[in-house]
């Protein structure tokens, strides 16, 4: 898998990072979900994502806000000219107004042509004037969302050790807790689990934490294991990742 998923620092403190896709990703990404909200931007070619049910093809100067916790994909691309970038922000930095619609939509797309001619540096203080400043943006638009994850639901899937548990916890049986779960979540309560793992680990290598002591910490039994998963989910090492946030 080539480590053409680049994370480095953007420079605007509301933008907590920002990520490069740059060339061919045969195998694309893992269904995986983040903690904050991304913001998706394509410069050169398209990118193609599977967001719930729906299927997306993001074009140049367009503009894709995935809601936190929302499971995604990005597919793959054979696409060597390809050039995109990620950036992610917190939930409770949007205004209000934003929050609201991000929750009642599966994701938002804008048209965003101005961003084509925009300098790599300008681009930082034109997402936070559109998205987080409500200045005049382009119009969003995006599907509603179907059901967002039952918080019992997702309280019974990380509070117990074991799925047959959480069901016992609810009085379901095990595949009915599956199926409910997975119908809201976008994924099964097993995935979602580790998702969750490596998204403790992003935060602790945030921090610039040791990359084995990180993968004890988020649970991981040994750091290749840590590793592989990481690298499937999010397109990069973990020592890609801290090293992008140690040097910023």
């Amino acid at each position: 898998m080539p480590n053409n998923l680049r994370y480095d620092y953007v420079g605007h403190r509301w933008l907590r990072e920002g990520a490069d896709w740059i060339g061919c990703r045969p195998d694309g990404l893992e269904l995986h979900y983040h903690d904050e909200v991304q913001v998706s931007v394509v410069w050169n070619g398209h990118r193609d994502f599977r967001i719930g049910r729906q299927a997306l093809r993001l074009a140049p100067g367009q503009m894709l806000l995935v809601p936190h916790r929302r499971a995604h994909r990005a597919l793959p691309s054979l696409q060597r000219a390809l050039r995109s970038t990620e950036f992610f922000v917190t939930p409770d930095s949007l205004p209000t107004g934003m929050r609201q619609q991000l929750a009642e939509s599966d994701y938002l797309v804008a048209d965003a042509p101005a961003l084509l001619a925009a300098q790599p540096g300008d681009v930082g203080d034109l997402l936070v004037s559109w998205v987080r400043d409500g200045a005049t943006p382009p119009p969003w638009r995006g599907p509603r969302a179907r059901a967002g994850v039952d918080a019992e639901l997702l309280e019974a899937a990380t509070r117990y050790t074991s799925v047959a548990e959480a069901a016992r916890a609810l009085s379901c049986s095990r595949e009915g807790f599956i199926r409910a779960f997975s119908r809201h979540a976008g994924m099964t309560p097993h995935a979602y689990r580790i998702n969750e793992r490596l998204n403790r680990g992003r935060e602790l290598l945030r921090q610039r934490e040791n990359i084995s002591d990180t993968a004890y910490a988020a649970g991981f039994s040994d750091q290749s294991h840590f590793g592989r998963l990481f690298l499937r989910y999010f397109g990069a090492t973990p020592g890609q990742f801290r090293a992008a946030h140690t040097a910023r």
